[in-house]
């Protein structure tokens, strides 16, 4: 009966998701009975099969196909992108404000979510002559963009389009863009008819501008009767003839929309106190840290994630059974299961616990990857680093 009611705590006590690449796991035994206790720390000698004859380059190319599992999964994808990274526009390729850096420092909203979440999204333009007839009498540019689908009018907390001005003649004078919407009048595409979102004014003679359009990019969210909509730029100053367009629409001049939600990372001091996480060595025996370095390059998905090119995932291994690892062990569902476990005195046995090094804390991963869409989205990975380690 005792067995019983434990294995019940166990179920709901132990969390699953305790570490990425190695599970915790309890084994009780009666001392009663002679059964040794078993070592689940990647150090010891286990001869259960199919993990004995593993090698440590084995072991890590199986962490590593977990991870890609693991990101694959938390994107709603089933497989990698069958992609090629196109020519970014230069702000996207060399902006730190657009693609900051991994900061361990910050937390994550929604770090108990499975699910990434999108921080932002960078819509290159899309293909469709439909929706830009060209009955204009200045010289002008009709950027039509698909809007990404998991991305709804309430999450839009910003969004600019940025474009990159030619030079002109008339550039010694104030030059004058008007940014209008592309609508149409019928299903069929036939009445073309724009409507004024901004006016901007440059004494900027070639260079990257960039216009809020957040109002209408929450409009084409909230009434999604067609995924593509468009944009037209006019320069009603230029010099150049009407037929060309006054903005740069090649390479790494394109260009593009950025679309900012309200899950963007935020950056907060950490009130509670950290509890650090004991790095291997060679000379350590004990539950640590080790380093699990991902290269993205490595693993053939350099072709689709922008970034980061590489982080470090870490994992937890060693063992517990050794005095300091013990007094290390003082987790909350731990010091739960040993006063459990005490009550079989009264019975004239005590159950063993042998704990296992496993994570106790993580941290989110912020990636960056080209979809089929011409999209290039930035989303907040909850549980992809290990943080700290501990025996569980």
């Amino acid at each position: 009966m005792f067995r019983i009611r434990l294995s019940l705590v166990l179920m709901f006590i132990v969390p699953i998701f305790g570490a990425i690449f190695k599970l915790p796991s309890f084994h009780l035994t009666d001392t009663d009975d002679e059964l040794p206790p078993i070592e689940n720390s990647v150090d010891e000698d286990y001869e259960a099969e199919p993990f004995a004859a593993l090698s440590e380059q084995e072991f890590t190319a199986l962490r590593i196909e977990y991870i890609k599992n693991q990101i694959l999964k938390k994107l709603r994808l089933k497989e990698k992108p069958q992609i090629t990274l196109a020519d970014l526009p230069k702000p996207v390729k060399e902006s730190e404000n657009l693609f900051p850096d991994q900061d361990r420092n910050f937390l994550s909203n929604y770090d108990d979510d499975f699910y990434g979440k999108t921080t932002q999204a960078v819509v290159l333009p899309y293909e469709d002559e439909a929706r830009c007839l060209r009955k204009v009498i200045f010289p002008s540019s009709c950027l039509p963009f698909q809007m990404p689908n998991d991305i709804h009018s309430s999450d839009v907390s910003s969004a600019e389009l940025w474009f990159h001005k030619k030079s002109d003649v008339m550039d010694s004078h104030n030059q004058t863009f008007i940014i209008s919407e592309v609508a149409h009048w019928d299903t069929n595409k036939s009445f073309q008819k724009t409507k004024p979102i901004a006016i901007q004014e440059t004494d900027l003679e070639e260079g990257w501008l960039k216009v809020d359009v957040t109002f209408v990019v929450k409009n084409w969210l909230e009434y999604q009767d067609n995924p593509i909509h468009a944009i037209n730029v006019v320069c009603k100053t230029c010099g150049i003839d009407k037929s060309q367009s006054p903005l740069s629409s090649s390479g790494d001049l394109k260009p593009f929309l950025i679309i900012y939600t309200h899950s963007q990372p935020k950056r907060t001091l950490l009130h509670r106190r950290q509890k650090r996480s004991l790095e291997c060595s060679v000379s350590k025996n004990e539950c640590c840290r080790e380093s699990l370095n991902i290269s993205f390059a490595d693993i053939g998905w350099d072709d689709w994630i922008i970034r980061p090119r590489y982080y470090n995932a870490y994992f937890c291994r060693g063992s517990c059974t050794t005095p300091t690892a013990i007094m290390n062990s003082a987790s909350t569902h731990n010091s739960i299961l040993q006063k459990i476990m005490s009550k079989g005195n009264q019975r004239g046995s005590r159950p063993e616990l042998t704990p296992c090094c496993a994570a106790t804390q993580f941290q989110p991963l912020q990636l960056a990857y080209m979809d089929g869409n011409k999209t290039v989205t930035t989303k907040v990975l909850s549980n992809m680093i290990v943080e700290t380690c501990g025996c569980m």
